[in-house]
Order: structure tokens, then sequence, then C-alpha cells
């Protein structure tokens, strides 16, 4: 029950960033800039909510983990804009640049959760999100999407 939980959540932050990436014109009509500001708040604020009762976070991680959420999802946001206002309409593009904001939050988490809370996280779902990550990257980088980094 704690992984499929776990594996919500982690559907719940594709699922997020996916919103930003395919608006759907024809069903509702494009958000403000200042209604895309508010719910990326409110669902930092969710997912640091989760995570600290998750992990048990103190008040710094849980500033951290504020501020990485944040952060990366402004970024991937931009990012994610810039090929939508490009024209860009293919989905494995959209997932490379998913998958990269991704990995920096993974990457920012695991420098300030103790080993134990890493360990928890990876259970909570991330583990098998890396590695899913980690196919889409084998995958771009056979089709030339991504270049040797």
């Amino acid at each position: 029950m704690k992984f499929y939980n776990a594996m919500k959540h982690y559907l719940a932050v594709v699922l997020f960033a996916a919103l930003f990436a395919f608006p759907a014109k024809a069903q509702q009509p494009e958000l403000t800039p200042e209604q895309k500001e508010k719910q990326l708040y409110e669902f930092v604020d969710k997912e640091t909510e989760r995570l600290t009762n998750l992990l048990k976070l103190d008040e710094s991680q849980q500033f951290y983990v504020t501020m990485t959420l944040t952060d990366c999802f402004q970024g991937l946001q931009g990012e994610l804009a810039g090929l939508q206002a490009s024209g860009v309409h293919n989905v494995d593009l959209y997932m490379v640049i998913q998958d990269k904001w991704m990995e920096k939050i993974d990457r920012e988490f695991e420098s300030y959760f103790t080993p134990e809370q890493w360990k928890k996280y990876l259970r909570s779902g991330a583990e098998r999100a890396q590695k899913q990550r980690d196919k889409r990257r084998e995958k771009a980088e056979r089709e030339g999407f991504l270049k040797d980094n």
C-alpha cells in the first residue's frame, strides 16, 4: 500500500509537469501566469508536507525541499514552455527535459537527506522512477536526442 501511495505521488509530479507542457486548450482556458504560479506553490507545499511526513524532515530540510522543488519546477516550466513555443510536438523531447529536472531534484534531495531518509525516499518510489528515467535516457541517446553529457 505504501508503494502504491508513493507511486501515486510520483505520478502527480509527472502529471503536474505535463500540464505545463501540453495544455488542453480545447478543454480549459489557458492559465494566467499568476494562476500557474499559485498552482506551483500549492503543489510544492503539498509535496513538501508529504515528504516531511514520510521522512520526518527537520525545519531546515523542509526549507531546502521547498526551495529545490520551487526552483526546479520553475526551470522545468520555462524549458517546457520554450519547447512548446517553438512548436515542438515530439513527446520524447519533453520527457528528456522533464527527466533532467527530476534528476536534479533527486541529486539535491540526496545532498541534504540523511542516509536513512534517502533510502526511505528511494523505497517510496524514487528508485523506480530513476530506473525509468535511465531507460528513457538510453533510448534518447540511441535516437540522437542526447549527446554525451
